[in-house]
């Protein structure tokens, strides 16, 4: 929660176990703080629903949030964005939808097959896919045998690899210029080894997860952080790739949601589906 008018805490859901990777997160807000002259504290929810909870609120400062949650809340107009990460040279990702070789090469081909979903929450490994089935004229209601909700981008991989489900959707990072897979679950970290997959399609862009500021914030202190984050010192740099997997940071704007806010208001408006 703030405490005091110099003292912000940065929401953050938490996604570790091991008291290293905690560490590391008392680390970066102790980093934060150095620049911005301010006290930041670490508070970690343990679901979005709480980290939303938190901001609805007001009990908190910053936050680190996904898309989905964050245009919730931008509409709602709690939060204003700050920075997005920067990873392997873009600023969004996309959802794959995947299958083990020899499987389904196309989404007409997905009438009758058995889905795995992350949860009902993912972006990348659940709404969005679903939002581009229905912008493509699908009935989701009606278009698998079965949907099964397996928790994790992994657990989605190793069900369809293991032939327990027919399709699935994990997050992958996409090269701008050729639209060619660089980065997802199914790879090492460099994008090679690519485990025995293929990807029938692809939905998004999806916004990185963001730096988003509480808009009870004072503004100058925004723009601080903004210049912070775009020019980070070496230390605070290294803590925020440890955290946030940040690379580098781009300021960002409502434009960058624009894209999937228009996904969304398209699935609400479509009309009935006529692909069964």
């Amino acid at each position: 929660m703030r405490s005091s008018r110099g003292s912000y805490g940065f929401g953050i859901v938490r996604t570790f176990e091991s008291g290293h990777a905690r560490q590391k997160l008392v680390e970066l807000c102790e980093r934060l703080s150095e620049a911005l002259g301010v006290v930041i504290f670490p508070q970690v929810s343990l679901s979005y629903r709480e980290l939303s909870d938190v901001l609805d609120k007001g009990q908190l400062g910053f936050a680190w949030l996904p898309p989905l949650l964050a245009i919730d809340l931008e509409d709602r107009r709690h939060v204003a964005p700050i920075a997005l990460p920067v990873r392997r040279g873009t600023t969004a990702y996309y959802s794959a939808f995947i299958t083990r070789r020899g499987g389904p090469k196309s989404l007409d081909e997905l009438r009758g097959k058995r889905a795995a979903w992350v949860d009902r929450s993912s972006a990348a490994g659940y709404v969005v896919p679903r939002l581009h089935l229905v912008g493509a004229g699908f009935d989701v209601n009606a278009l698998f045998a079965s949907e099964t909700f397996v928790h994790t981008h992994d657990a989605v991989i190793d069900a369809v690899l293991s032939g327990r489900a027919d399709i699935g959707a994990t997050f992958c990072t996409v090269d701008p210029r050729t639209q060619r897979v660089v980065q997802a679950g199914f790879t090492a970290a460099d994008g090679t080894a690519q485990k025995p997959v293929e990807v029938v399609a692809l939905a998004g862009p999806i916004p990185n997860d963001g730096v988003f500021a509480a808009t009870n914030v004072p503004t100058e202190l925004q723009h601080k952080l903004i210049d912070v984050l775009l020019a980070p010192e070496a230390k605070l740099r290294e803590a925020l790739d440890a955290v946030l997997r940040a690379e580098t940071f781009r300021a960002a704007s409502a434009a960058h949601y624009e894209p999937l806010r228009r996904m969304l208001k398209h699935a609400k408006d479509a009309p009935p589906s006529s692909r069964r």
